[in-house]
Parts: C-alpha cells; structure tokens; sequence
C-alpha cells in the first residue's frame, strides 16, 4: 500500500512565516507537524516496510520535508514527487499517481491535516476502495467542503453537500480514481470537485467519521488563535500537554 501526504502548500494563511517555513514543518514540541501523522499513521501497526511506500508530494519548501524523513522512516521506503506549479490537491494526487503507480489503493492525507491512527486505521480497513474521512464542520469551515451520505454511509456528495459534516483531507483511494482528479479544473484543480464528478458518474464512495478537524489552515477566530488551538490539542491528545499525562505533565 502506498501512503501519500500532499506537502506542497505554500501556506498563504501563514503569512511572512511562509516565506521560510513549509507550513507542515511548523514545530509541535520537537517534531514537525506532518511528523506526528506519520508517527500515528506507523503505530497503526498496519504499514509493512517490506512491502508499503510513504511518499510525499512536495513543492514549497521542499527541501525541508526532504531532509527530515530522509529515504526511509523505520524501514519504510520514502519517495518524493515534485508539484513544481501549485496547481491544486486533485493535480498533486493525479500527478503521484502517474509517478508512482501503486497497484492498490492509497492512503491520502493532506500535511496540514492531524492524522490520527484511528484516522488511519478506519481508512486502511474500509471494506471499499475508496473513501473519504468526515468531521463536524467547523466554525471557519468551507461550505464547499460539506457532504452528504445514505443511510449507510455511502457518500452522495463529498462537494458542496448538504450535512454539518465536512471533508477533513483524509482519503482512501484507487489508483485509477487517483489518476482521474485532475480532469476538471476551476481556479485551480481541487480533489473534491473531481471526485464528486466520480461519485455521479457511479463510483462508491465510502465514510469514516473522526470526532473532530485538526487542522493549520484555519482562519478562526484568527491563524494564529488558530494554529495555537490545534498544537495545544495535539499535545494533549499525545499526553504532552501539561494536562496530559505524558513526559511534561
């Protein structure tokens, strides 16, 4: 299996601290932000070094991600695939698609996003080749990102849909459903619009719920309240916080 993170954003949200920072390198404690997600994705105890890949899609800042995790992180291989132009999330997959070729579906999380293992976990062993991860929407979240499902979680529209459920950048995917994403361009080539072209042309599309949205691209109240908000979180989800009951309570 492959394990893709999307790490080429140029984080505009961030301001001056874009210009020489990779937004998923901004520090949580000792580690990198996107470190933590790989950390939770490994203890899932479900990646086999001798068998799955990480990659990585890279562009700003590339070079900070790369030489973090190196060639390998625990045994498991580690490939990079160059976004040169910031052309969206559905070109950064169809373009690691083409580049890798995995032989079966993929794990897919964007770098901003906190993936946690039960995140990880949930879409490893979805019975369906592709689905996509849902969290309550929150108080800064697009409405373009809002879904809609059946009954049994099928997802009816992972685009502009109509629940208080939003797409949280976190996906499972078939390697020929990956190489379709950037078929429709608007502004630029987003992944959601394009999956839900999928989704009305027939494909299944499966859910997972997480409890909540982790995530640096928030705007509310502030970017920086923001950011703040969710390395707090993380820490105390790891038992790192001084309310947790890790290495610094």
């Amino acid at each position: 299996m492959d394990f893709l993170c999307l790490a080429a954003g140029e984080g505009t949200r961030f301001g001056q601290l874009g210009r020489y920072l990779q937004k998923c390198m901004y520090p949580v404690g000792l580690e990198p932000f996107v470190a933590c997600s790989v950390r939770n994705l490994l203890a899932t105890g479900l990646v086999q070094p001798d068998r799955d890949r990480l990659a990585f899609v890279v562009g700003h800042h590339a070079e900070q991600v790369e030489a973090y995790f190196g060639a390998d992180v625990e045994g498991v291989p580690v490939r990079y695939v160059e976004q040169a132009e910031a052309r969206g999330t559905g070109h950064a997959v169809a373009l690691a698609a083409r580049a890798l070729a995995p032989g079966a579906p993929a794990l897919v999380w964007l770098a901003d996003t906190y993936l946690t293992p039960a995140m990880a976990r949930a879409l490893i062993e979805h019975p369906s080749d592709n689905a996509i991860t849902v969290a309550p929407s929150g108080d800064d979240a697009n409405t373009d990102v809002r879904v809609s499902r059946a009954a049994d979680g099928r997802v009816e529209r992972a685009w502009q849909g109509r629940e208080a459920m939003s797409d949280i950048g976190a996906w499972k995917l078939a390697p020929p459903v990956m190489a379709r994403l950037d078929a429709v361009a608007t502004n630029e080539i987003r992944l959601l619009p394009n999956l839900q072209r999928e989704i009305d042309a027939g494909l299944a599309v499966g859910s997972v719920e997480a409890p909540e949205w982790l995530h640096l691209g928030g705007t509310e109240p502030t970017p920086e309240a923001n950011v703040l908000g969710v390395i707090a979180r993380v820490l105390e989800l790891e038992g790192r916080s001084p309310t947790g009951a890790g290495r610094f309570a």
